[in-house]
């Protein structure tokens, strides 16, 4: 039997002196109670007339009552248990309410949550053309709904952990039963436990303990912020994992080729979508490799310009006080720069900024004598490639630089084999036990036909190869 001030103390004491917690003292059937919330976290009408007013009104209260207040209260979520204050506690501060009844059986929790969301709208980052246009938000609900929309069937699985000390954060596991492999979504259970960090306040956190290789440049964890583009990979057999409080939700295994797929090539016909892939592929190599074969030929191997390109390569150089390689990365620099401010500008500002930058800046720069004309047109077509794969900036951009480097030292040769090397590097990558570079290394000729050229939905009857998976029939 509980002591009504001694386990209402002992609630309060797991709370700071000065947190917003409030307690609220009453009588409950001629016993003294005792009432915790976080203020902002309670639905008030709800709480008021679902909870407060029929504990009120009741006249007498018997031991064990749990049964008389499931039949006085009109709650909407069932009514809970907490066995000691310390869980009590650990309920009152994920926003639900604790009641203490003196000589009672236990403390009870009752639940009538109602804080403020960001409603559901298209995705800031991801810009549709065609499709659904609703993404994700930050209440891991409302995540969880969204894709039991998408998936209407009793195989859809959410498993619910929860990591960080202090933010106790709910970590929602998400796969299709009898499809997702049962060893992968053990394994990401089995890491995500392990999470032994103070706090989760993004899915990025819990990105970096999904990835084998946690030092590697290239992620290993795939992320959208869309529910049509998860529900299909989850319909592939992979896993998703929702972090409550972010709209980025992830998923595994992951493989590179991902980057150059859009949920709009499902939506489209089958030719545009491969035409559109190969572009992707094309602008994002040569974007990546443009200022490092430009250093490179500038530098050591200018015999293999064009002559009538080489005369007005020399003509705009003519002057220029900094080397090839330190005028490349000058420009990369200045351009990396003016691409996060305008990034982190409010985005009135934002355009004026990318105007001014491109044009007044870069014009004046060149009419002074810093930097020529054709590294400002080499770096100017080289950006603009690399927001061909949105997904992969962050990778390309520090991959440019590092080719630019590599140029200035070596030339073409050691473009080649920083390239090759790089090759290798991917091949040996893996994620959750699938190649990095899945379905070219190693080849699985079947998947081909979801790769550079897409075939149609039709002709797709079984799932990727290269996703771990129980059930391979997509179509019978």
């Amino acid at each position: 039997m509980l002591d009504h001030e001694k386990t209402a103390n002992a609630i309060e004491g797991e709370f700071s002196e000065h947190s917003d917690m409030l307690r609220m003292d009453f009588t409950v059937g001629g016993r003294a109670a005792a009432l915790f919330y976080i203020d902002g976290f309670v639905d008030k009408i709800a709480f008021e007339s679902c909870i407060l007013r029929p504990l009120k009104r009741l006249k007498k209260l018997d031991i064990p009552c749990a049964d008389v207040l499931n039949q006085v209260t009109a709650l909407t979520t069932p009514m809970k248990s907490a066995p000691s204050p310390e869980d009590a506690a650990a309920a009152v501060a994920e926003g639900d309410m604790a009641l203490v009844i003196d000589g009672a059986e236990s403390i009870f929790i009752f639940s009538e949550r109602a804080y403020q969301t960001r409603g559901i709208q298209e995705p800031p980052v991801t810009n549709v053309l065609r499709g659904p246009r609703e993404g994700f938000v930050e209440d891991v609900k409302v995540n969880m709904t969204m894709l039991r929309r998408k998936l209407k069937t009793p195989k859809l699985t959410f498993e619910k952990l929860f990591a960080g000390r202090y933010t106790d954060t709910p970590v929602i596991l998400c796969y299709i039963e009898g499809v997702a492999a049962e060893d992968v979504v053990a394994e990401v259970k089995k890491r995500i436990s392990a999470i032994n960090i103070d706090g989760i306040v993004e899915s990025s956190y819990v990105a970096r303990y999904l990835e084998t290789n946690y030092h590697s440049l290239f992620p290993q964890v795939g992320s959208s912020e869309k529910p049509d583009i998860i529900a299909a990979k989850m319909l592939e057999g992979r896993v998703a994992v929702i972090v409550d409080g972010s709209p980025m939700v992830l998923t595994v295994p992951f493989i590179l080729f991902e980057h150059f797929q859009a949920s709009e090539d499902y939506y489209v016909k089958s030719f545009r979508a491969s035409f559109i892939r190969i572009v992707r592929l094309a602008a994002l190599v040569f974007a990546i490799a443009l200022p490092g074969a430009y250093v490179a030929l500038q530098e050591y191997q200018y015999q293999m310009f064009p002559l009538k390109f080489l005369i007005s390569i020399m003509n705009s150089v003519y002057g220029i006080p900094f080397t090839p390689t330190l005028e490349m990365l000058c420009v990369l620099i200045i351009f990396e720069i003016l691409n996060e401010a305008s990034v982190r500008m409010p985005r009135y500002v934002g355009m004026a900024l990318s105007v001014v930058g491109a044009i007044v800046l870069g014009e004046t720069a060149v009419n002074a004598g810093l930097f020529s004309t054709t590294a400002i047109l080499v770096i100017a077509i080289s950006t603009i490639g690399l927001y061909c794969v949105p997904d992969a900036t962050e990778v390309s951009s520090i991959l440019r630089v590092l080719l630019v480097a590599i140029a200035g030292v070596a030339g073409l040769m050691g473009i080649i084999l920083a390239c090759l090397a790089l090759i290798a590097y991917l091949a040996d990558l893996r994620s959750f036990g699938t190649s990095y570079l899945a379905p070219f290394a190693p080849l699985i000729e079947h998947d081909w036909q979801d790769g550079l050229i897409k075939e149609s939905v039709r002709d797709m009857s079984e799932r990727p190869y290269s996703v771990p998976t129980q059930n391979r029939v997509r179509r019978r």
